[in-house]
C-alpha cells in the first residue's frame, strides 16, 4: 500500500503543501500537476496511478468535467477519484461530482484525518478488486453458475445498507450540521444508493437471462 502512486491535480500552492505534508510521510508516491488539461495529457502517456486527488475548480478545466471523462474512458475509468473543492460546497456540485463518478468529494481546507481514511481505504479497495479480478480469471464457471450469483447478490447486500441507512439516520440526529458534516453525509447516502440500484439492476437482468438459458447450459464453455 505504501509505494502507490497519487497523482494531484490542483493549481494552489497551499493545497499541494498540505497534500504533501499528509501523504508523503506515509510513503504514498505523489506526482503533482497544476492544470486539467496537464493532467489529461499525463494521463494519456502515464496510466500507472493508483489514484487522482483532484481541484474541482481549476484555471482552465472543470475537475467534474475532467472525472466525466476519465470514468468514460477505458485506460483510466479503473483510477479512483477523490473530488475536491474549497469553492462548490453545496450539494448539487456534491452530487453532480459523485455522479460523474468520482469515488468521493472532500471539503478544503482538507482534514488530515478525513484526507487519509479516505486515502487508504480507496487504495485498498481498488487493491481488492484487481485481486477478485485476477482470481476470477484463473476459475472456469458457466453462465448459469454466473447469473446465480448475480441473483443472490441482492439479497446479500440488503441487510448491511439497511443498516447502514439506519444508522446515518441516527448520525444526521447527533452531528453537528455544518458543510462538511454535511458533505459527508450527501457522499455516504448517495454511494448507498448507487450500490441499491445497480445491485437490483443486476438481480433483475440475471433473473431474466436465467429464464431463457436452454437445458444443459450449467456446463463450462470450453476455451
Amino acid at each position: 500500500m505504501g509505494a502507490a502512486r497519487i497523482l494531484i491535480v490542483d493549481d494552489d500552492p497551499v493545497s499541494l503543501k498540505t497534500f504533501r505534508g499528509l501523504l508523503e510521510p506515509a510513503g504514498y508516491t505523489l506526482v503533482e500537476v497544476k492544470s486539467g488539461r496537464g493532467a489529461l495529457e499525463f494521463l494519456e502517456t502515464d496510466v500507472a496511478v493508483d489514484l487522482v486527488i483532484l481541484d474541482v475548480v481549476l484555471p482552465d478545466l472543470d475537475g467534474i468535467s475532467i472525472c466525466r471523462r476519465m470514468k468514460g474512458d477505458a485506460r483510466t475509468e479503473h483510477i479512483p477519484i477523490l473530488l475536491v473543492s474549497a469553492i462548490r460546497k453545496d450539494n448539487t456540485s456534491i452530487r453532480e461530482g459523485l455522479s460523474a463518478g468520482a469515488e468521493g468529494y472532500l471539503l478544503k481546507p482538507i482534514e488530515d484525518i478525513a484526507l487519509r481514511a479516505w486515502v487508504k481505504a480507496a487504495l485498498h479497495i481498488n487493491a481488492l478488486q484487481r485481486e477478485l479480478a485476477a482470481r476470477h480469471s484463473e476459475e472456469a464457471k458457466s453462465l448459469e453458475e454466473v447469473l446465480k450469483a448475480f441473483v443472490k447478490l441482492s439479497h446479500a447486500v440488503n441487510k448491511p445498507l439497511q443498516a447502514l441507512y439506519a444508522n446515518m439516520d441516527m448520525l444526521t440526529l447527533s452531528l453537528p450540521r455544518d458543510d462538511k458534516t454535511n458533505a459527508l453525509t450527501v457522499e455516504v447516502l448517495h454511494h448507498a444508493e448507487h450500490v441499491t440500484q445497480l445491485v437490483a439492476q443486476a438481480s433483475l437482468q440475471a433473473k431474466a437471462l436465467l429464464a431463457t438459458l436452454p437445458p444443459g447450459s450449467s456446463e463450462p464453455e470450453a476455451s
